[in-house]
């Protein structure tokens, strides 16, 4: 085959990248779908909502300008469709509304089109347009991240688009749910309507929570109805969010954020540009010459429209500061009275500290959910009913005069919170060395069972750039590593992401990749720990053995030629002058057990054995063991809680 004749394919996971939650989120799907008709100036969207039961199928179905085949197979056709590049950025009526202005449309990149897929895999899609409708049945698989095939073509006088499911579709929303979604984001133009299952989606399907009405008078001119719409989520764009300027019951301009809007009300806060529409209800501008002929927008220099706008604006930055007041209160009424039996049995210090803590949380981090307020309010709360001050006082009574002094020291440089997290963490990787010299050097420790859950908690000694907590061990690579052994031996019942050899086993640990949109795309970094019994040397056979470990993960599709595979092939001891063996992205690393253990004692700074020897301990008759073990539980009201 040439160069020219080279087929080039494309994995099964790469749609899921490209469409994201569109395909993966039905209240995202919906949206997109929706969306798309918009865009095609449909005036009426018809939406079926399946049954749990699986009688009635997803369908979704438009009367905008539609799709000849050609066009349907080559915008389907081209991954990323610039629709502005390739049909303007405004779209023409159909003809029986060609009174109608163009309108705007939002769609840029063609990705909600995969929207379909959210409901069902194959499903199909009718087009009509050019005097004929034509169905196609679009599905997911094969060389082609989706693909079509011609159904039926008959002729026909119409337009629009239809997306049927050709499987049922798993529910998690219900029909009242997507009228609410859909009603926080398409009611700002009376001239499109959408219905789910024969029901209109109107302003009665929003929360009240996420509604409110005020007006707003201007002075010899009228006065002015506003609605504020709140999406329960901000969208990915502003599209269908902005102002929207209502007269007789009619859409002027489109709705959006104008460059004044910005100015004047978000101040270019972007969050709030994607989650809030606001619709302004001014008929009484009919009565003057502010509106254009066309209704494109209203005459700029007109006096009635700027004393509307410029008081319409004002109205809307006092409501959205309003709004952002009135949840802060919420959630601050709410934390409180949650945990009111918890707070009434702390001291009234302890209290006040607390009532400051979530008024500060609450108005510094309007980006926090009231979830986690609660949660983080629940966790102090409970932290200060708990905390027991005599005990400490009766502590630091018993310390000597330079005592005192290191302790002051030690909290000048330290919290308390920090010193803790810094002692757990020399604590656990003390005892875990301790561990390491014990299993190790015994020839009858378990690889499976003991060794290599002791080496996955133990990656940090390898070095620092394996001291992420992404490293996690990978079954699945694990299964390919067993298959290709075509070993069948029985593994730990606890551990079974580890594959047993008949020298030795093998864990693979994988830190993951991931895109601009912090997606997962595949693995950034693999460690492969071989660990072999005791009495086999590491040499040459056994580092090829590693290699072919790696060369059948990639056969897999498993790692790519980006990967950073690390292979440790340890045991007790090396063939002489054995080295390191480097290809590519790949390094072989072989290791004996004493030269790991002692790695782990110099990367924690030989604090192991200057803990162990210090005089302090043994004349107090402390054992070096126990200084690394568990601590005991101390009886309440003996001890500081942490």
């Amino acid at each position: 085959m040439t160069s020219q004749e080279t087929l080039y394919a494309f994995d099964r996971r790469f749609l899921d990248r490209h469409a994201g939650p569109i395909i993966s989120d039905l209240s995202v799907a919906i949206v997109e779908l929706v969306a798309n008709a918009w865009d095609a100036y449909a005036t009426t969207v018809d939406i079926t909502w399946p049954t749990a039961d699986g009688e009635r199928r997803f369908a979704i179905k438009d009367n905008g300008r539609g799709m000849t085949a050609a066009q349907f197979e080559q915008r389907w056709g081209v991954f990323d469709y610039n629709r502005v590049a390739a049909e303007g950025e405004y779209v023409s009526p159909p003809p029986e509304l060609e009174t109608l202005a163009p309108r705007r449309a939002y769609g840029r990149n063609g990705r909600g089109r995969h929207g379909g897929f959210a409901f069902s895999n194959p499903y199909e899609i009718t087009v009509e347009a050019g005097g004929e409708q034509v169905t196609y049945r679009v599905s997911r698989g094969g060389l082609r991240p989706f693909d079509w095939e011609l159904v039926k073509r008959e002729p026909s006088p119409g337009h629009g688009v239809e997306i049927k499911a050709v499987e049922s579709t798993r529910l998690r929303l219900s029909a009242a749910d997507i009228r609410e979604v859909l009603g926080t984001r398409f009611l700002t133009d009376p001239n499109f309507r959408v219905f789910v299952d024969g029901q209109a989606v109107t302003f009665d399907d929003i929360p009240r929570d996420f509604l409110r009405e005020s007006f707003v008078d201007i002075p010899d001119v009228g006065r002015a109805t506003i609605l504020m719409i709140e999406s329960q989520r901000a969208d990915r764009s502003t599209r269908q969010h902005g102002i929207a300027w209502h007269v007789n019951n009619r859409l002027v301009g489109i709705c959006g954020w104008r460059s004044t809007d910005y100015e004047r009300v978000l101040d270019g806060r972007s969050s709030e540009a994607k989650r809030f529409t606001f619709i302004v209800f001014a008929d009484f501008l009919a009565d003057t010459d502010a509106v254009l002929p066309d209704w494109s927008g209203f005459q700029q220099s007109h006096p009635a429209w700027q004393q509307t706008q410029i008081a319409v604006q004002d109205k809307i930055r006092e409501e959205i500061s309003a709004f952002h007041s009135e949840r802060r209160r919420e959630v601050k009424d709410a934390v409180r009275e949650r945990y009111a039996s918890t707070v009434t049995q702390i001291t009234p210090i302890a209290r006040e500290r607390w009532n400051s803590f979530v008024d500060q949380v609450t108005d510094s981090c309007p980006g926090i959910s009231s979830d986690q307020i609660e949660q983080v309010a629940g966790i102090l709360a409970n932290l200060e009913a708990s905390s027991s001050q005599y005990s400490l006082l009766a502590k630091l009574h018993s310390l000597q005069p330079g005592e005192l002094d290191q302790l002051d020291g030690i909290l000048s440089d330290w919290s308390v919170a920090t010193a803790k997290l810094a002692l757990d963490e020399i604590q656990s990787r003390l005892k875990l060395i301790h561990e390491l010299h014990d299993k190790l050097r015994d020839e009858r420790a378990d690889e499976v069972r003991e060794l290599q859950p002791l080496i996955e908690r133990s990656l940090w000694v390898f070095g620092p750039e394996f001291e992420s907590i992404e490293f996690t061990s990978n079954r699945g690579m694990s299964t390919v590593i067993k298959t290709l052994l075509g070993g069948s031996a029985q593994g730990s019942l606890n551990r079974p992401d580890f594959v047993i050899l008949p020298d030795g086993s093998v864990g693979l640990f994988a830190r993951p990749a991931f895109d601009d949109q912090h997606e997962v795309i595949g693995v950034a970094h693999l460690v492969v720990v071989e660990l072999k019994r005791p009495g086999i040397p590491i040499g040459m056979d056994q580092k090829n053995q590693a290699w072919k470990y790696v060369v059948e993960l990639q056969s897999h599709g498993l790692i790519d030629d980006a990967t950073r595979v690390t292979c440790f092939v340890m045991g007790s001891k090396l063939t002489p002058r054995e080295g390191v063996r480097e290809e590519g992205r790949t390094k072989i690393i072989p290791m004996a057990y004493e030269t790991f253990i002692r790695r782990a004692e110099t990367r924690m700074l030989n604090l192991y054995a200057r803990l162990s020897e210090a005089p302090f301990l043994r004349e107090a008759g402390v054992d070096a063991a126990a200084f690394v073990a568990d601590p005991i539980t101390r009886q309440p009201g003996l001890g500081l809680s942490a």
